[in-house]
């Protein structure tokens, strides 16, 4: 090889250097420009499949703070071909595998990672290799793996050059970070139960919806519902019941919700959910999706396993610009709530004069 032709190879080796660590910052300020943490996930796959070509790539993540044990969510995976055992199954914190990633925390492929001795035995690894695992990559934050990166194989079947695991084990890391300061955040925002925004985030969210609305004239409408007869329902079949119900409203709540909508929980069973941009008559039909969901819906009674169900009233009031603050849209609401109460039960009303 001639030097000039050796150069060129040096200088090439340089430039992809120079060009990975300015994708990385790049991706560092993506993730940390939000603490969504489902779209932080979504964000973190995408950027595997798009940097590594490769059409698979999964997260394992503890579901819950100190669960002690990671597993798929079902936002955390593209391109893999999944079960429900898939999804259930659990890789344990305190196990071979995981202590191996705390002493070497890097990218590793899986014909590399099954020639490790005091992992020939592991069934956490074997269960991997037949999802269709090709590369393994632990997320660190504080010290510690909070996850695991999963990778299918490459669209050019190529094998994993040492560059692309040094970039995926800079990206887990990055991405460990970003996922840690998402979930405390969610922690300290959402209502562990149902899984909605607590009172607080709630009246922040509007009040700044509000003022977008003052400034650029949008649109904004609030959402107010209740499980009808509660008190009735949770005095006859106990607070468990009750409990389930609530979550399995709050879950429907979540799903008809869009992307930038505010699912919250304003108190015990009411629940609301503030939606930007949208009309009365978007609103109406949103609260009307949400009633029929929870009427069709059926819950298991955990005392003894029957079926219940539940019905919902909801109440819709839109901004208006003679609006002082956030009490005077939730009134309308509540208002509306009371007369959808009144009137007969399980319907959406929208909030007149």
């Amino acid at each position: 090889m001639s030097l000039k032709e050796n150069t060129d190879i040096v200088f090439e080796h340089y430039e992809k250097k120079i060009y990975d660590q300015k994708q990385l910052l790049e991706i560092s300020r993506a993730l940390n420009s939000t603490l969504d943490y489902k779209y932080l996930i979504d964000a973190i796959l995408n950027i595997c499949l798009a940097q590594l070509q490769t059409l698979h790539a999964a997260m394992y993540l503890e579901p819950e703070i100190d669960l002690g044990l990671f597993r798929l969510e079902p936002q955390s995976t593209k391109g893999f071909e999944l079960t429900e055992a898939d999804h259930n199954y659990e890789i344990k914190i305190d196990t071979p595998l995981i202590h191996y990633f705390e002493e070497k925390p890097k990218a590793i492929t899986m014909d590399q990672i099954l020639l490790v001795e005091s992992l020939k035995d592991s069934k956490d690894l074997n269960y991997l290799r037949e999802l269709g695992a090709e590369i393994i990559v632990p997320l660190n934050a504080k010290g510690k793996v909070n996850g695991l990166l999963v990778l299918g194989e490459k669209m050019t079947t190529e094998e994993f050059l040492e560059d692309e695991k040094e970039f995926m084990t800079t990206l887990a890391n990055l991405a460990g970070i970003a996922v840690d300061n998402a979930r405390l955040y969610e922690l300290a925002t959402v209502d562990m139960m149902t899984g909605l925004k607590i009172h607080h985030y709630f009246q922040t969210k509007l009040k700044e919806e509000m003022e977008r609305c003052r400034k650029k004239g949008t649109k904004l409408a609030l959402l107010f519902t209740d499980v009808d007869k509660f008190k009735v329902f949770n005095d006859t079949y106990g607070h468990q019941a009750g409990d389930v119900v609530l979550i399995e409203v709050a879950r429907q709540l979540i799903n008809a919700g869009q992307r930038h909508h505010i699912p919250a929980r304003y108190g015990g069973e009411e629940f609301c959910l503030v939606m930007p941009g949208a009309t009365e008559e978007e609103a109406f039909a949103k609260g009307e999706e949400i009633r029929k969901s929870v009427e069709a819906m059926v819950v298991k009674n955990p005392n003894d396993g029957t079926d219940l169900k539940v019905t919902l009233s909801v109440g819709v009031s839109t901004f208006r610009s003679t609006d002082r603050n956030n009490k005077d849209l939730i009134e309308r609401a509540d208002k509306a709530l009371y007369q959808a109460k009144h009137s007969g039960r399980n319907r959406t009303i929208c909030f007149k004069e």
